[in-house]
């Protein structure tokens, strides 16, 4: 008899606080992206919620670096605040940070992202969804991949992940191994094996990405 052939790929759960966190820790997530205010996207969360969150086994934790909602075009207070807050996930030895910067044109900011980038090391680094407003995305790879970043989360464009599944399995093969590309956006624990088989996925993030978080 021929055996199934298991799918290995990383779950990444986004979690609005601590509670979220343990309890998708405990449903079998490999992965917390810990945020705070997610109704506005994700903003970077307490020291508190950093603390704790990094202290439940057997689980990495990336930190959303985000001083605030909307537009990713920070000034130079706002850059000062996030690596104040990057310094902070370094002292406490979280996995990695989250983070995106963009110009006005909507591209990269090549220099800002550079210096959050050298401030972080060497904990891990996701660009954010920051990428889906960017027009040109394969350009956009190349410059992360010349950066150092590890791994982009993306819904693929507009709306969710589910509804680009075809452009991020583009961006996965145009990525190849120089550089993760993470959907995120409408996934969850009852559609993540088919988004890995039609996109090639190793690594999926979701608010529901092991079930329901909360009551």
């Amino acid at each position: 008899m021929e055996r199934k052939r298991v799918m290995s790929y990383i779950k990444e759960a986004c979690v609005g606080h601590y509670e979220e966190a343990k309890r998708a820790a405990l449903l079998g997530a490999d992965r917390i992206e810990l945020c705070d205010n997610l109704k506005e996207g994700g903003t970077t969360p307490s020291y508190g919620s950093i603390v704790l969150t990094n202290k439940l086994p057997n689980i990495t934790v990336n930190v959303i670096i985000r001083p605030r909602g909307g537009h990713f075009i920070y000034s130079d207070a706002e850059l000062e605040i996030m690596r104040k807050d990057i310094e902070i996930c370094k002292h406490l030895q979280v996995h990695g940070v989250v983070f995106g910067v963009l110009n006005k044109d909507n591209k990269i900011d090549r220099e800002k992202m550079k210096g959050l980038i050298n401030a972080a090391k060497p904990l891990s680094v996701t660009f954010h969804m920051a990428f889906d407003e960017i027009e040109n995305k394969k350009e956009a790879i190349d410059l992360l991949i010349d950066l150092g970043v590890d791994r982009i989360l993306t819904k693929g464009g507009e709306e969710s992940a589910i509804k680009n599944l075809s452009i991020i399995k583009d961006l996965i093969r145009y990525a190849g191994n120089r550089i993760i590309i993470m959907p995120g956006g409408g996934i969850h624990n009852q559609n993540i094996e088919m988004v890995v088989k039609q996109t090639g996925a190793t690594e999926l993030h979701g608010t529901k990405i092991v079930g329901v978080l909360s009551d």
